[in-house]
């Protein structure tokens, strides 16, 4: 197995980007401190693809990476659950995670491709010092969408979850003044969504996408779709808000009741009951998590699922710094702590 030399090691928190040289300060750069960070079990360490970067830090620097969240298995984790449990034909980039989940333009990811092309024509460029500015912008733009990523993709996972105890919250099964009957352990309606919830979402991706020999999905090369067709996926996977006060009867419920809290906020989406294309920022704070009331601040309200914890991620930044100005856009230094992790061998 091919090693890649690690060149940079790039580290983003909410307000600064770090950048370690690793060509520059070599396993220094490890003992003072990137060592613990990576290692830790109890720091949180997010990654597009660890795979390369896991395997150099560990052949070239004896450092283990613990803990990690990677955006990639996620993306691939949605799409699985999207589609009734077809995988696609190829894992996704950054580039297209980022685009597709936070609905970032393209145009404001010229720097991710830049990156990739980069890779592909010339490996030696990451060596050479001193770097090119716009190869720092590259690995800047690599890691600050990461801390967004992550929260997006873990509202997408928990999705079916989210509607399903929705569906348990609405339901009328138990009847005011009748006893729960001990011992009975039959399998809810509300429970058995999920098998015709499955199978709708693999016609729906049937449609969607080609089937390759090997039974999976061609991604990224969907099928043309009409407008009569568009429409009438429309029709049938349009879904009524639950009222909440109302009595449902889970016998006559259909399978996709309760999964209004992806309708609401996904507009026009023609994929079947609780599939998604992307997620909306609008989720961040409305789904899974509770909304945060006027009187709470304005710190972003993080999953209590996950693993591990973001370091410095629930600090209120600061009204001012000793300049005057406020710190909103992430900055570049040289050296740093934890936070969201990506790093270019």
């Amino acid at each position: 197995m091919t090693v890649t030399q690690v060149s940079f090691v790039q580290i983003a928190t909410t307000q600064k980007v770090y950048l370690f040289d690793i060509l520059l300060l070599g396993t220094q750069a490890f003992r003072n401190g990137l060592s613990f960070i990576l290692e830790s079990k109890h720091i949180l360490k997010v990654i597009h693809d660890c795979r390369v970067i896991a395997g150099s830090l560990m052949a070239q620097f004896g450092v283990k990476l613990m803990n990690v969240f990677d955006t990639q298995v996620a993306d691939v984790m949605c799409f699985h659950s999207e589609t009734g449990g077809f995988l696609p034909d190829r894992i996704s980039s950054l580039q297209e995670v980022v685009n597709l989940h936070l609905k970032v333009p393209s145009s404001r990811l010229s720097a991710l491709q830049m990156k990739s092309q980069l890779t592909k024509k010339d490996m030696e460029v990451w060596y050479e010092r001193p770097c090119p500015a716009s190869l720092l912008k590259v690995m800047v733009v690599s890691v600050i969408h990461l801390q967004p990523l992550r929260l997006m993709l873990l509202d997408t996972l928990m999705n079916d979850y989210m509607t399903l105890v929705d569906s348990y919250l609405n339901s009328s099964y138990y009847e005011i003044g009748t006893p729960e009957q001990e011992g009975v352990q039959e399998l809810p309606q509300e429970i058995r969504q999920l098998d015709e919830m499955r199978l709708r979402r693999q016609e729906w991706a049937r449609g969607r996408y080609p089937v390759t020999e090997d039974g999976l999905l061609a991604r990224f090369s969907p099928l043309p779709q009409t407008s009569a067709s568009l429409q009438e996926r429309r029709t049938q996977t349009a879904r009524p808000s639950v009222d909440a006060d109302a009595s449902i009867n889970p016998s006559a419920q259909p399978a996709n009741a309760g999964s209004h809290l992806t309708q609401e906020t996904s507009g026009d989406c023609s994929p079947p009951a609780g599939v998604k294309k992307g997620c909306r920022q609008d989720q961040l704070i409305t789904k899974g998590r509770g909304k945060p009331s006027p009187k709470e601040s304005s710190v972003p309200v993080l999953p209590s699922i996950g693993r591990g914890f973001l370091l410095n991620m629930l600090q209120t930044p600061r009204e001012s710094t000793k300049d005057g100005k406020t710190p909103h856009q992430p900055e570049t230094t040289p050296t740093g702590t934890s936070g969201e992790k990506n790093s270019q061998a």
